[in-house]
């Protein structure tokens, strides 16, 4: 009989992952529910439930879920991957630092280790750590881990110089006062500000929409479109893709700039 309930048990929780997989997120956490009420320490099922919400984009949910599957199965490499994961996207660096750490420790040819071990060294400012860490991810597992084209600070510069000439005339009129400014990665100062902050930010608008200005505004910084080029290059798979994300990016925060929403740029075609 306790076969047959336990047989049960890891049907549901099979049939859950599928569902998972095939994107029916409801179903999966639905059944990661299920199987928790009726035991709290269920290590998959917690894991389970961290990874649905985290599909989801509930990552606040899903990290005390994920962080109780680790507590129960320490030796599960998934659990923690998932955890180390959605540390970053909620830009807890130094926490996934920590988990990455105990992934590789776990298992040195683990790529997806590696990859988020490269995108914590960027962040440091550490980019020849980085490339090593994304070149053995790379090795590990080609498909899933392409190598990005790389740009030069000055072909990085020419590319945009070529798409701010390419720009509709609208928008160039209203740029004289309006700077470039290229990051690696978005800097912790600039998330800080930000009500929803991911780390895979491609560009960002920091100033006063040019509707919302007044000639009684009071002094303050300069606006200003950031570009953060090791995450644009990350999304590219060849050098021309490269320059035309530059292109729709500086368009879309230019947009911003110019008071336009999410629905206005993507009405436009600049989303």
């Amino acid at each position: 009989m306790e076969e047959d309930a336990e047989r049960t048990r890891d049907e549901r929780s099979r049939e859950a992952w599928r569902a998972l997989e095939e994107g029916d997120v409801e179903s999966a956490l639905a059944t990661a529910r299920a199987l928790l009420n009726e035991n709290p320490d269920d290590g998959e099922a917690h894991y389970l439930a961290g990874s649905a919400l985290m599909e989801g984009d509930d990552l606040a949910a899903a990290e005390p879920h994920l962080r109780r599957a680790v507590d129960l199965q320490p030796g599960d490499l998934d659990a923690r991957a998932a955890l180390a994961e959605m540390l970053y996207e909620i830009c807890r660096f130094d926490d996934s630092r920590a988990e990455v750490a105990m992934l590789l420790e776990g298992d040195p040819e683990d790529p997806h280790a590696h990859h988020l071990a490269a995108l914590l060294a960027e962040r440091r400012g550490e980019l020849a750590a980085a490339e090593e860490s994304e070149r053995m991810a790379h090795r590990l597992a080609p498909d899933a881990y392409p190598l990005p084209p790389r740009f030069t600070a000055a072909e990085f510069d020419a590319a945009i110089d070529a798409a701010s000439a390419d720009l509709p005339a609208m928008f160039r009129e209203r740029m004289e006062n309006l700077a470039v400014i290229v990051e690696d990665v978005p800097p912790e100062r600039l998330l800080r500000t930000l009500d929803d902050p991911t780390p895979g930010l491609l560009g960002l608008f920091v100033g006063t929409p040019l509707p919302e200005k007044h000639l009684s505004d009071l002094p303050s910084p300069p606006d200003a479109i950031y570009l953060f080029k090791r995450n644009l290059e990350r999304i590219c798979e060849s050098r021309d893709e490269l320059i035309e994300e530059i292109r729709i990016t500086m368009l879309h925060e230019i947009g911003h700039f110019l008071g336009l929403d999410e629905d206005d740029l993507e009405a436009s075609g600049y989303q």
